[in-house]
């Protein structure tokens, strides 16, 4: 039935005036008909993908939507469909129903977007104490930072990290969806499932401004990285939708606005995750809605 609702919205797509004898669409087969099988229910998924791929090239939709029908598509095909996240952060809420833990820096809801960070630099905790104090020692901290920029003298201070997780069983076979809005240049986000109580372990997704998105392997021994992408570049303070899903036989695939960017396979781990994790160094990001799916 979830296949017949998503032939009959790709069907409203095609114009009301168009000649059928000159249309590219053929008869379409019912694959739960006598004699039909799994190649015919195969052949119309690939097919139903073709045609998503031709409407995201000429944007003729939503890409969200786009997505969601692919993902309904695929869905004979995919091994995940019990939920096990799903919040929009609607609620303004990131402490309950489900719990968020914030491990590092700050967050908070910005109402109508969704979940943000802010990044405390050392710089601003600097200035943020020195604002309480004479004005000749203020005038004297503006001055300093003026010379700095001045003379190009490089800053040694770090931003503080960011870090937040929720504990929630994932299966080794995982789907994991969710938009994201980048506001700043020279930002890095990444997003993961864990193991293990101190949630380092596992895999990370991770978006660098201007260069794409690549998958790590963070094991007891170090880090690795799985596959890169071709550059990337969403600093438009726009919601992009992220999908990355990850199969029984270890094959992990990455979608950006329906757009592949990462199709790769790793088996490093067998057993199931603890959580998900975000986490990001410089930049200014917003998540709004994640969801994950397991088996």
């Amino acid at each position: 039935m979830r296949l017949i609702a998503a032939l009959f919205v790709i069907a409203c797509l095609v114009p009301a005036s168009a000649d059928a004898q000159n249309s590219r669409y053929s008869t379409w087969s019912d694959p739960s008909g006598a004699g039909a099988g799994g190649q015919t229910l195969d052949a119309f998924i690939e097919k139903l993908n073709k045609l998503i791929d031709d409407a995201e090239k000429a944007k003729a939709a939503d890409p969200v939507f786009l997505q969601d029908l692919r993902n309904l598509a695929n869905g004979a095909k995919t091994p995940w469909n019990t939920v096990v996240l799903d919040d929009s952060f609607a609620d303004g809420n990131f402490t309950a129903n489900p719990v968020w833990e914030v491990k590092s820096g700050e967050y908070f809801i910005e109402t109508g977007w969704g979940l943000r960070n802010r990044l405390i630099t050392a710089v601003q905790e600097n200035q943020q104490q020195q604002s309480g104090n004479s004005g000749d020692e203020l005038a004297k901290a503006i001055l300093g930072t003026i010379l700095k920029r001045a003379t190009k003298t490089p800053t040694t201070q770090q931003p503080t990290s960011n870090i937040i997780l929720t504990r929630v069983p994932v299966s080794n076979a995982f789907a994991l969806d969710f938009e994201l809005s980048s506001w700043e240049p020279d930002g890095m986000f990444d997003i993961g499932v864990f193991q293990g109580q101190d949630a380092n372990i596992g895999y990370r997704l991770l978006y660098a401004s201007g260069k794409g998105v690549q998958i790590h392997r963070i094991g007891s021994s170090g880090s690795s990285v799985i596959a890169t992408s071709e550059p990337l570049t969403l600093e438009d303070k726009k919601f992009h939708a992220v999908s990355w899903t990850r199969g029984t036989d270890g094959t992990m695939r990455v979608t950006v606005d329906g757009t592949e960017m990462i199709a790769t396979s790793d088996r490093a781990f067998s057993d199931p995750f603890d959580g998900i994790r975000l986490s990001n160094t410089t930049g200014d990001f917003i998540v709004k809605r994640i969801t994950a799916k397991g088996i």
